[in-house]
């Protein structure tokens, strides 16, 4: 399953040779005069076109998910924590650095999306979100973010893990990977 929604969240690396094949034994039997290649070619050019048009039909689980993870940073940076809570898996966990940091858990995790929505930011931007499908009902999506917090831009990375469930996507595992470029402080600063 996943390497049907790996090839259904970018089809070109399997398109495009299948269309540049058909267009070699297309122009090859249209020069040469045969037919079966021509048949070959319109062959694989259908299939390419097919993959494509499917690939923008179909709705991967990553695709699904990154909106809840916008969600999640607009609810935050707006001081919503009660929104922001209700995103977040029973079992949540948190961790600073890279896979290897120790995870700790929901309460903790709580306690830092409440201490970073009493910033109450002036403004903030995703720069990039990026998610990935690892199961059908499992997601991970890597993004960073700005924030301006008293004139100064402030960026930072985080990788987020979330799960669908019957309670839809929620996120069961925050990476919080860097602030300004470093690695952060093993919790979110508390504002003077």
């Amino acid at each position: 399953m996943v390497e049907f929604d790996a090839l259904m969240a970018n089809p070109y690396p399997v398109a495009i040779p299948l269309m540049l094949l058909g267009l070699v034994l297309l122009g090859f039997a249209l020069r040469e005069g045969y037919t079966r290649p021509r048949h070959a070619g319109v062959g694989c050019l259908g299939m390419a076109f097919g993959l494509w048009l499917a690939a923008s039909l179909v709705e991967t689980p990553a695709e699904r998910a990154v909106p809840v993870v916008e969600g999640l940073v607009a609810e935050v940076c707006q001081g919503q924590i009660e929104a922001a809570r209700r995103r977040l898996h029973p079992e949540a966990g948190w961790a600073v650095g890279d896979e290897r940091s120790p995870r700790q858990g929901f309460s903790i995790l709580d306690q830092q999306i409440a201490r970073a929505g009493r910033y109450r930011f002036s403004s903030w931007n995703i720069l990039q979100i990026k998610g990935t499908t690892l199961r059908s009902d499992r997601v991970q999506v890597d993004l960073k973010v700005r924030v301006v917090d008293g004139g100064r831009p402030i960026a930072s990375t985080w990788q987020i893990e979330l799960r669908d469930g019957a309670s839809g996507w929620q996120v069961t595992d925050v990476l919080w990977r860097t602030l300004l470029g470093q690695r952060p402080p093993s919790r979110m600063p508390s504002r003077s």
